[in-house]
């Protein structure tokens, strides 16, 4: 079962500043969009249907724990 993805405006304009910032940033939002479309119960569960995932950004060098987080339902 495939599902959609939408992303909320404030997303959208967070990660507009962070894309200027983080060259490798799009692929790996790119990477998360396919994986959630395909595995949406994917990461830790925070209550109300609602997980977060811990993302890393290659270009900041930091690992998931330095690097980003999303939350989604």
């Amino acid at each position: 079962m495939s599902y959609n993805v939408k992303a909320l405006d404030v997303f959208e304009s967070q990660a507009k500043r962070l894309l200027k910032k983080y060259s490798s940033l799009k692929g790996e939002l790119s990477t998360l969009i396919f994986s959630l479309k395909e595995n949406p119960k994917q990461g830790t569960p925070i209550g109300n249907r609602c997980f977060k995932i811990r993302l890393a950004i290659s270009s900041k060098g930091k690992g998931k724990s330095g690097g980003a987080r999303v939350s989604h339902t």
